[in-house]
């Protein structure tokens, strides 16, 4: 049985591809959000017959741009054939909609539906600065001002400075995301010369996520490929939507938002070695806020004072994480996320690191983009 085959499952997505009549293929990413919490399986069904549907609606269509141009209109098509014995569906959302192989006909191309975007409830600036909330409680913070010590942690080479998995192009991106544009309110645009701890307080949710998507993705790749012994591409639908973790939980909630999952694998492989697991998910997704600032050429200096400030914020007091990033910053780029999943599976025994680090590329791809929408709003806040 998966570990995560309690009725915990929100949200549910599949790959739905079909052609019109006029013979142009249509593929876009059909996502399900449940107004109840459902099993893995009544969730894998329910997504099923909603692409089956949704395919179907695409196959009579007389031409793609009645598709592609009208994705507001298909979901409520859609939303009219859902059988009545189908799990209570609070939105759908049908993203990157597009003709496959024929940019010039996408150019209408809408990234999500407006459908989905009324049904999310705006983030409280308490809510979205708010870190996440693991068992230990959170000491107080230190007092503003005062000095920030660093402990063994060393800038990177320069020629090391831009390692990491995320690209500059996400970095640089100019069009964030649903799930980072709902994330987003107006107490987290600072004014520039804000000082590092105003900044942290930004950033620190974000990492906290970042942690917490990595360390479920992984349980959940280690459970698909090694103790159940699928084999997935790493590009399918079944991957994706099993792998990549998402959540309707605010900013910083994550974790808190996967407990009885992550309750569950901590009782199977042990206090400590869970905790072992948790501990690097962390100092990893550090790492991959450093890297994210870095990209945005804020000052070496500045990067860590600002972590130095974030860490605690994101991992309710443990400001220790962050002296475990140094070791990750000689690695290039590719290096990165098998070296991760060879350390992780390490700690649980067993596995395939290589596997688990394909089956995760797309889940550091997303966190990546979060990290790069922070960043942007770090360098402005910066004052650069």
């Amino acid at each position: 049985m998966a570990f995560w085959s309690a009725a915990d499952v929100e949200i549910a997505s599949r790959i739905i591809t079909a052609k019109t009549r006029n013979e142009r293929r249509v593929r876009g990413k059909l996502t399900l959000h449940f107004s109840d919490p459902q099993t893995q399986s009544d969730a894998d069904q329910a997504a099923d017959r909603c692409a089956s549907l949704a395919e179907d609606l695409i196959s009579e269509a007389l031409d793609h741009e009645q598709i592609v141009a009208s994705e507001a209109e298909f979901v409520l098509a859609l939303r009219r054939r859902l059988p009545i014995d189908i799990p209570p569906v609070r939105s759908i959302d049908l993203a990157g909609l597009h003709v496959v192989g024929d940019p010039i006909a996408s150019a209408n191309m809408r990234r999500s539906t407006s459908s989905f975007r009324a049904v999310v409830a705006p983030v409280s600036a308490a809510s979205a600065l708010a870190p996440t909330q693991p068992p230990p409680p959170i000491p107080p913070n230190r007092k503003p001002g005062s000095a920030p010590t660093y402990r063994g942690i060393s800038a990177p080479p320069a020629s090391t400075n831009t390692a990491g998995p995320i690209s500059r192009a996400a970095a640089s991106s100019k069009r964030p995301t649903l799930g980072r544009m709902r994330a987003i309110s107006p107490a987290m645009v600072l004014p520039p010369g804000s000082p590092p701890q105003a900044i942290a307080r930004v950033l620190a949710p974000f990492i906290s996520d970042c942690a917490g998507r990595v360390l479920v993705g992984f349980l959940r790749a280690y459970d698909l490929l090694v103790l159940r012994g699928l084999s997935l591409d790493d590009g399918s639908a079944e991957m994706l939507a099993a792998v990549v973790p998402v959540s309707d939980a605010p900013l910083g909630g994550y974790e808190a938002s996967r407990t009885a999952e992550l309750t569950r694998w901590q009782n199977s492989f042990g206090h400590g070695t869970f905790q072992r697991l948790r501990r690097e998910c962390q100092v990893v997704a550090v790492f991959f806020a450093h890297t994210s600032l870095m990209h945005q050429d804020i000052p070496q200096n500045i990067t860590l004072e600002i972590l130095q400030e974030a860490t605690p914020l994101a991992f309710a007091g443990e400001g220790s994480v962050l002296l475990g990033m140094s070791r990750w910053l000689t690695l290039k780029e590719d290096e990165v996320l098998p070296a991760l999943c060879a350390h992780l599976t390490d700690l649980v025994g067993h596995g395939n690191p290589q596997e688990l680090a394909a089956a995760l590329r797309r889940l550091v791809a997303s966190v990546s983009e979060d990290l790069a929408l922070a960043s942007t709003l770090a360098k402005d806040a910066v004052g650069m």
